[in-house]
């Protein structure tokens, strides 16, 4: 495996926050320096978020996890927005059903993304839930097929009679049901994230907002990086390779794109409210989908596709039915 890939979260993370802080002083050559403390706040549910993310798609996979996630973030966010911040809509019930749409969609593509097989991951959770409560003399009746890839640790299959690995069944069990875990957790935060902007117009206007975010990024990193460590250090742990020459290309450039996210998405979530706007965003699953499909041909079957297009086809079909039925400002 490509050491990239084994990089530790929090590493990940700090290269990434660095990126973030780098470019958030860029907005000073159009508008005057502001500091407030919601964008610490934020830089925290971002960083928080970050770091739990990668742990969800290690533990649990792609699919799963992000399925998981993005579509528990637009139904956290119309609730803020609808319920905390009464935006009006035009309709309650509509704009609720245009995001169950795109839930449906969004775990279509996530499944679809990560193979057909994934469906039959999402089913065995039940089963693998089991497995915790069956006593030690019964468990062996379950098959666990070891994953040789550690990024991807959850349990491919279950079968009864089939022999085991020791100790395999209750560890990868265990590893999705944390991922399962994080995904929620990411979803609750990523739902919330915009939050602390809507706060924050007190102090600030607009992209105002993103200097405050960049220094409370790089901030918050620190104090979890050194906590982490810390922890590490105390439970006599190795700490953390930064693999440099691999992974910092990779992560300032992730850093920067989601930088050059944020900004638009700042504006999007200002002009359209929370409960429209930042859930449109998540729509960014589509092309999270185009490049597994063109770039890392990860879809290969034609049921897969077909899934794939259905699914890309509700999600769209959402968000144009809560664009129309969502919030009027």
């Amino acid at each position: 495996m490509p050491a990239a890939l084994s990089l530790d979260p929090f590493v990940f993370q700090s290269y990434k926050s660095t990126a973030c802080f780098m470019t958030s002083w860029l907005v000073l050559l159009y508008t005057p320096y502001r500091f407030t403390w919601w964008g610490m706040l934020g830089a925290l549910i971002w960083v928080t978020n970050g770091v739990m993310a990668i742990s969800a798609v290690r533990w649990a996979g792609i699919g799963i996890a992000q399925s998981l996630w993005s579509g528990l973030s637009i139904f956290i966010a119309y609730i803020w927005g609808a319920y905390v911040f009464k935006e009006h809509l035009k309709s309650h019930f509509l704009s609720l059903l245009a995001l169950l749409i795109m839930t449906l969609g969004m775990i279509g593509i996530g499944i679809a993304v990560s193979g057909v097989k994934g469906l039959p991951s999402l089913l065995d959770v039940w089963l693998k839930l089991e497995v915790n409560f069956v006593s030690k003399k019964d468990c062996p009746k379950y098959n666990c097929i070891k994953v040789e890839d550690s990024s991807q640790p959850f349990i491919k299959g279950m079968t009864p009679d089939a022999g085991r690995v020791k100790g395999d069944c209750d560890h990868q069990s265990n590893n999705l049901v944390k991922g399962i875990l994080c995904a929620v957790l990411v979803g609750a935060m990523n739902g919330s994230f915009m939050i602390p902007l809507k706060y924050a117009n007190k102090d600030v206007v607009g992209v105002e907002y993103l200097v405050s975010f960049g220094i409370g990024s790089m901030t918050m990193t620190l104090v979890l990086l050194g906590t982490y460590t810390i922890v590490l250090v105390f439970q006599g742990r190795p700490l953390p390779s930064l693999y440099v020459p691999g992974a910092v290309g990779p992560a300032f450039l992730a850093g920067l794109l989601w930088s050059l996210g944020n900004f638009f998405s700042i504006y999007a979530t200002l002009d359209l409210g929370v409960a429209l706007g930042w859930p449109l965003v998540q729509c960014q699953l589509l092309v999270s989908a185009m490049w597994a499909v063109f770039f890392y041909k990860e879809v290969t079957t034609k049921t897969g596709a077909a899934l794939l297009l259905g699914s890309s086809i509700l999600v769209v079909s959402g968000a144009i039915m809560l664009s129309i039925f969502g919030t009027t400002g």
